[in-house]
């Protein structure tokens, strides 16, 4: 009998599996959070690799599922950043713009360590 080794993209594909489900049944963002018009979170990255992502933009409108969690954008990474408690903090306590870092604690291929550092900016726009 042959055992099949866990990598990188087994785990990653278990992440972005588990990910799609749980956004499936995420509630809508006008469902749990009421007050908001739309949220827009900036994301920029930093490493000491030569190769680093790109910046990105997301913006959610009261539609969209309430669900923050985001895979590294490492191909070759099963690692994962959750802002659900930073944009619960940030509707909560009425902010306008939060900003943070957070650290991908995944594993890259050959079992390194992820070394991307998360630079997010939050913005909440209410309705």
């Amino acid at each position: 009998m042959k055992f099949a080794m866990a990598t990188a993209t087994v785990g990653r594909g278990a992440v972005r599996e588990r990910q799609r489900r749980d956004r499936a049944a995420a509630p809508l963002l006008r469902t749990r959070y009421p007050q908001l018009g739309s949220l827009q979170l900036d994301f920029n990255f930093s490493d000491s690799s030569d190769f680093l992502p790109s910046p990105q933009v997301t913006v959610f409108h009261p539609p969209a599922r309430a669900y923050f969690c985001f895979s590294c954008p490492y191909s070759d990474c099963d690692g994962e950043f959750d802002l659900t408690g930073q944009i619960a903090e940030a509707v909560n306590t009425k902010e306008l713009r939060v900003e943070g870092e957070a650290r991908c604690a995944g594993n890259r291929h050959g079992g390194t360590s992820c070394t991307l550092c998360l630079e997010y900016a939050i913005t909440v726009n209410w309705a």
